[in-house]
């Protein structure tokens, strides 16, 4: 018994609509287009040596660790640099585990208000910025505040 194959080729900007073709009717639906697929050359800022440089624009690496704004880059510095203080410094009492937010005990956290940095306490809201004592927490405070003020985005 010979058997035929036929391939199907999609128009241009169309790809198959695998859910709601059938084997008697093929059914074609417009290519989705994401910023992400396209990898445009874009201009911005990123983080290299842990230092926020500009991106002109004129080369191409995926563009996906480049900020729009050179203050959100300066935010994710900031944010591992904390991120770093928080697990090797003892007096912070460690990160927060994912666990630790399925329990019912009282985190206490530091956030943004308008352009203040403020504190709260939470149960099972995830922040990056929590602790498990107040005084952890206010002595982080005391003492990396403007490494708070980069991660929030405050001037």
């Amino acid at each position: 018994m010979e058997t035929k194959e036929i391939k199907i080729t999609p128009p241009e900007g169309y790809e198959i609509d695998k859910e709601n073709s059938t084997f008697d009717c093929i059914k074609f639906k417009p290519v989705t287009k994401r910023w992400r697929n396209t990898n445009p050359v874009v201009a911005g800022y990123y983080i290299s040596g842990s230092r926020v440089k500009l991106h002109n624009g004129e080369w191409n690496n995926d563009n996906y660790d480049i900020f729009a704004k050179k203050e959100q880059a300066i935010s994710a510095l900031a944010m591992a640099q904390i991120s770093q203080i928080m697990a090797n410094d003892e007096r912070f009492g460690g990160v927060v585990t994912y666990e630790e937010w399925d329990n019912d005990s009282l985190k206490y956290i530091i956030e943004r208000h308008k352009n203040e940095i403020t504190t709260t306490n939470y149960y099972h809201s995830y922040r990056f910025l929590a602790f498990h004592t107040r005084k952890q927490r206010d002595l982080f405070i005391k003492e990396n505040e403007d490494l708070i003020k980069d991660y929030f985005m405050i001037e």
